[in-house]
Formats: C-alpha cells, structure tokens, sequence
C-alpha cells in the first residue's frame, strides 16, 4: 500500500484565530491606556476584570504580559517617590490628631467605668443588706 500524504488547507482556522484575536488585543490595548489615564492601578487583576477577559490570556500574551509588568513597576516606584518627598508635617499633625481623639476617648471610657462602679457597690450594698 502507497501511503498518500497530502498538505492540510488551514488557511481558513488561522485567519478566524486572528479575528477571534484582534478584538480582545485591541480591548485588552484600550483598557490599559484607560487605567493611565484614570491613574488607577494598573496590575493584571484590574486589566483582566475592565477588559474582561481572563488572567490567562494576560499572562499567555508576551508583548502586553511584559508592558504589564513595566506599568505595574513603574506605579510602585512613583508610589515610592511620593511617600518619600511627602512633608513630615502633615503625618505629624495627623498623627497629633489620632493621639488626640484616641485620648479623648480613653478619659470617656475611664469615666463610664468609675460611673458603672459606683452603681455596681450601689447595688451590692442593696444585695447585702436585703440578706
């Protein structure tokens, strides 16, 4: 028996995968200037839930994979910057603020306790003497 090998057509699965492709890439693209411009974080989690598409197909894909990954460091490092060049003063005074208000809440405690005493020997006192 002659064996007959003959060359598949897959033209036509090819040019549908592409189709099928493009719309997602071209989303996926979209969302992702969005997020700049919005400066929201931008991470694979967000990407994937505002293009809606999976994390998979993120990962899958290296071009937008790798500039994921530079958007994604480049918003950690200016999160650094901007807490090393924020004023002390202002942590400072909200930091005063807390103290403050934490303090106050502590002198009301400490009454209600001293109150909440004093009716608990009250009726202590009315428990005895009823023995």
């Amino acid at each position: 028996m002659s064996e007959k090998t003959w060359e598949r057509n897959t033209t036509g699965i090819t040019l549908h995968a592409q189709k099928r492709k493009a719309p997602k890439r071209k989303g996926v693209e979209d969302t992702i200037t969005a997020l700049i411009r919005e400066q929201k974080p931008i991470n694979f989690h967000t990407v994937a839930k505002t293009a809606m598409v999976r994390k998979a197909y993120l990962y899958s894909q290296q071009d937008i994979r790798e500039r994921i990954k530079a958007l994604r460091q480049q918003s950690v490092e200016q999160m650094v910057r901007e807490r090393a060049t924020h004023s002390p003063g202002k942590t400072d005074v909200s930091r005063d603020l807390v103290i403050l208000a934490k303090e106050r809440r502590i002198k009301e405690l400490e009454a209600e306790k001293q109150r909440l005493q004093q009716h608990l020997k009250i009726a202590l006192a009315k428990a005895y003497d009823q023995l």
